[in-house]
């Protein structure tokens, strides 16, 4: 065991938000915790400006989702486990009227590294961690308390491990780099990411339009915040005044991949 914070092959980890220390913070694992979720998500909306604790839910899984971005990063370039159990991750909380960009950090820095036998088995391991035991609960009880649909939270995440592995790493000369990413789109069993039969981020990844632009296919509310749509949502030519034409159910485009 290595600690990640002193591994010199990791630095840019920074970069993607994990940091030795943090602000005012909450443990990740309290959000399964029915009554702190609540309150959290009220606050949460609260802070980012956000109309609804939905709204709330599908901006916090974009910005948790750099926790997948950092486990896969370590995993792909430097053959390094990080320890991603709940209890384990500390995320820094939300300030009224700042942008919330947040930082994590992990209470037990060591690092599990590859021994050189197998990294295929090895590489499920990091997935049912990281996938499985950490991010899938937290989907699951967004879902069920906030009635935002994990094909949104999904695709929350896969949008940035796609922009990790074409945008971040698309000059490595690291092997593993082509053949984790064909792993993740193509190869990882549904298993490894919970409760599924199969890959839930495969549906997600397509082809680029002519402005090297993958639409998404479902909306993530951030436009909800007062922004613009994104030049990725699917829902552009759906909308009027600012105003999907579906409503804020589940709407054509969510429905077009179940």
């Amino acid at each position: 065991m290595v600690n990640i914070l002193k591994d010199n092959s990791l630095g840019a980890l920074e970069k993607y938000r994990l940091r030795p220390e943090i602000g005012k913070s909450f443990n990740v694992a309290n959000l399964l915790q029915k009554a702190y979720v609540t309150d959290f998500m009220k606050n949460l909306a609260y802070s980012i400006g956000a109309p609804s604790e939905r709204a709330a839910a599908s901006i916090f899984i974009k910005r948790y989702a750099f926790i997948a971005v950092i486990a896969l990063f370590a995993m792909t370039t430097g053959n390094k486990k990080l320890n991603l159990s709940l209890d384990n991750v500390e995320l820094e909380e939300a300030e009224r009227g700042k942008d919330w960009l947040p930082s994590i950090s992990l209470r037990d820095v060591s690092i599990e590294e590859w021994d050189g036998e197998n990294r295929d088995e090895w590489r499920k391991r990091v997935y049912t961690d990281l996938f499985a035991n950490n991010i899938y609960p937290i989907l699951e009880q967004f879902e069920k308390t906030f009635k935002v649909s994990k094909l949104i939270l999904w695709e929350n995440i896969a949008v940035y491990l796609f922009w990790l592995y074409e945008s971040e790493l698309k000059d490595s000369n690291n092997p593993n780099v082509l053949s984790d990413f064909r792993f993740l789109i193509n190869e990882a069993e549904g298993h490894l990411f919970g409760g599924y039969n199969l890959n839930p981020i495969q549906k997600y990844y397509s082809e680029k339009n002519q402005d090297e632009v993958r639409i998404r296919k479902t909306c993530c509310f951030t436009y909800q915040l007062g922004s613009k749509r994104c030049k990725t949502c699917p829902c552009t030519h759906l909308v009027k005044d600012g105003v999907c034409l579906d409503g804020e159910s589940i709407c054509g485009a969510v429905r077009s991949i179940t």
